[in-house]
């Protein structure tokens, strides 16, 4: 299903999030932060938020976006990867620079501190 359709779909509904079962062919396109898909294949769901995800796609790494879709990776394998577990914590390490929000960007700076104080720790720093 491509991103486009899903957006419209999360528009038209009117929920906080949608369910998603099919997997999600991203495109190049803004996408506002906040809509929230449930991805699920049958043994593991994982919500996402695509505005996050579309501004790491456009300018971080269509990777990551790739691999947090990809329902066949544990977040534990997500985490081994790339050091976060969400997709806000690897906006917050990867991509602060390409927030526009200034909330958001509050935001991700406290999480960003979050996260390295976090990873220190379970590395005895």
């Amino acid at each position: 299903m491509r991103l486009s359709e899903i957006v419209t779909k999360f528009k038209l509904g009117e929920e906080s999030e949608i369910e998603v079962k099919d997997n999600i062919e991203f495109e190049e396109i803004d996408v506002d932060i906040g809509t929230r898909v449930l991805l699920t294949n049958g043994k593991r769901r994982r919500i996402a938020d695509l505005g996050i995800l579309s501004i790491i796609y456009r300018n971080c790494s269509k990777e990551f976006v790739k691999d947090y879709l990809d329902l066949s990776h544990s977040l534990e394998y997500i985490h081994d990867k790339y050091g976060v577990y969400t997709e806000l914590e690897y906006l917050a390490i990867n991509c602060e620079s390409f927030v526009k929000d200034k909330d958001v960007l509050a935001t991700i700076k406290e999480l960003k501190a979050y996260i390295l104080s976090r990873e220190n720790k379970q590395h005895g720093f």
